[in-house]
């Protein structure tokens, strides 16, 4: 299950949904062009374009990083629901250093995930409802963090609604900076807002 998505919508729609929602590539500082990988690997025939008039947040790699890469900030253009959280898939793989990715709500339930395996989205509603007893604990913020699961390392940020708790998580080889998880609670954001 890690080389397509469990979300409700195909590749294909994702790819037209992204061809709209982003201009023209830019040229990058120094006057070369960035180019972005491929949305998702089913649909790697349709290159994804820069966002269009999005100012980019500096961040570091990570651990080891050789160089600071500048991370675009994720602009919604749909109203409907499922292109907005593939969109956000799209970015959050594209863009942070992670394997696979996936969104929840505050019940558990899985809402959208790609690059993630089956069992590790069975995982994520017991995960979110022990994180319910960790925030009553006075003083400690669970709406962002990092976990081993086996081999691999889960970071996950929240954002809340007038309609409830929204989860985004990513799976990869270790956990995301400060910075990343502040880029992702920020997409997440702009992505549940007026859902």
């Amino acid at each position: 299950m890690t080389h397509r998505s469990v979300s409700w919508t195909d590749a294909e729609s994702v790819a037209q949904l992204l061809a709209r929602a982003t201009g023209p590539k830019r040229a990058a500082p120094g006057g070369a062009v960035a180019r972005l990988a491929p949305v998702m690997p089913a649909a790697a025939a349709v290159a994804k374009p820069r966002l269009a008039s999005v100012p980019p947040v500096a961040v570091a790699g990570g651990r080891g990083a050789e160089a600071t890469a500048a991370v675009p900030r994720l602009q919604q253009y749909s109203d409907n629901p499922s292109d907005r959280l593939d969109l956000l898939l799209a970015w959050t793989l594209d863009h942070q250093r992670c394997t696979g990715a996936f969104i929840a709500d505050d019940n558990g339930l899985t809402l959208a995930a790609h690059g993630i395996s089956e069992a590790h989205v069975s995982l994520v509603g017991p995960l979110l409802s022990a994180l319910l007893a960790v925030r009553s604990i006075p003083g400690v913020d669970a709406t962002a963090g990092a976990l081993w699961l086996g081999t691999n390392m889960m970071s996950w940020v929240e954002a809340r609604t007038h309609r409830g708790g929204f989860c985004l998580g990513t799976v990869g080889p270790e956990a995301l900076s400060t910075q990343a998880l502040e880029q992702l609670k920020d997409a997440l954001e702009t992505t549940v807002r007026g859902l």
